[in-house]
């Protein structure tokens, strides 16, 4: 069933698990991960990020997501992860989207705050929850410690980090319902150990008034997710893990076969690959319930 994103939200917040917020680029991904969901009797938001536009067409993609959570078992979210473009959310806005990220990270302070707080005012008025975010979430555009989504160099991670006092004020000031918080993990892949500052997040949880969410979550140990929902987190972002995970299997399978190999072949293969990696992290992030 297309959900409710408030009453998920806040159902997490009072039964002490996350949200898996698993990004989708193709049909057999959504597929899997509903499926996996259903087995699990769990929450689900489905994301498409806007630079996935490429291979997920939003026009086209965002009918067949919210079209698919209707006729699910389980409650289902569909968010809009990193739009960086108004015209861009709009279009997330017109395709029924539940729940977006309005991505002004980059810019100053204060206009991010006032561009958030005016979407959020209209999100809010259509029933749509909206994250946001303030500072930059490092990227693995060359590895942890390396560059921002924007690519903005840095030499060490915890120059990034939220700052409490800063997530707070722009909390209150935008009204958003989830933050996107930064204390050790970066989107893709890690290249060191992540060390999570899970005392950081507990202090940021307890100043800030919404949801807190974490960007990152391929490569991240067991143990640190769970301090980090116990901590405060009510999302998880997760791509990276689940979208690399068929390939290895799909090369062997075309080596090993000497007849004709149907697509349709493949893509089963990975459905089923990332059927087993959303399932994980969706049980994963219920584990503290």
């Amino acid at each position: 069933m297309l959900a409710n994103p408030k009453e998920i939200l806040l159902d997490a917040e009072k039964n002490n698990y996350a949200i898996a917020g698993i990004n989708a680029t193709t049909l057999e991904a959504v597929i899997g991960m509903i499926e996996a969901a259903e087995e699990l009797d769990a929450p689900l938001m489905i994301s498409h990020a806007q630079s996935h536009e490429a291979y997920a067409p939003i026009d086209i993609f965002g009918p067949v997501f919210v079209d698919m959570a209707h006729k699910a078992k389980v409650p289902v979210i569909i968010h809009l992860d990193h739009g960086v473009d108004y015209n861009y959310v709009i279009k997330a806005v017109r395709n029924g989207f539940t729940s977006i990220m309005y991505d002004c990270a980059h810019l100053p302070y204060e206009e991010n705050s006032r561009r958030i707080k005016a979407f959020t005012e209209i999100a809010h008025s259509l029933g749509i929850i909206v994250e946001a975010e303030v500072g930059l979430m490092p990227s693995n555009i060359v590895g942890q410690g390396g560059c921002t989504e924007y690519g903005v160099a840095i030499d060490n991670i915890r120059e990034y980090y939220t700052k409490p006092d800063e997530a707070s004020r722009f909390v209150d000031e935008t009204g958003i319902d989830m933050l996107a918080t930064s204390f050790g993990t970066v989107h893709g892949l890690f290249v060191e150990e992540p060390d999570l500052d899970i005392r950081l997040l507990k202090e940021i949880n307890e100043v800030t008034a919404c949801a807190l969410v974490m960007h990152g979550g391929t490569g991240v140990h067991e143990e640190q997710l769970l301090e980090a929902v116990s901590g405060g987190i009510r999302k998880v972002n997760y791509y990276t893990g689940m979208g690399i995970a068929p390939a290895e299997a799909i090369g062997r399978k075309i080596a090993e076969t000497k007849d004709p190999l149907y697509y349709h072949e493949i893509a089963d293969i990975a459905k089923s690959i990332m059927k087993e990696k959303a399932k994980y992290m969706i049980s994963l992030l219920q584990n503290n319930k």
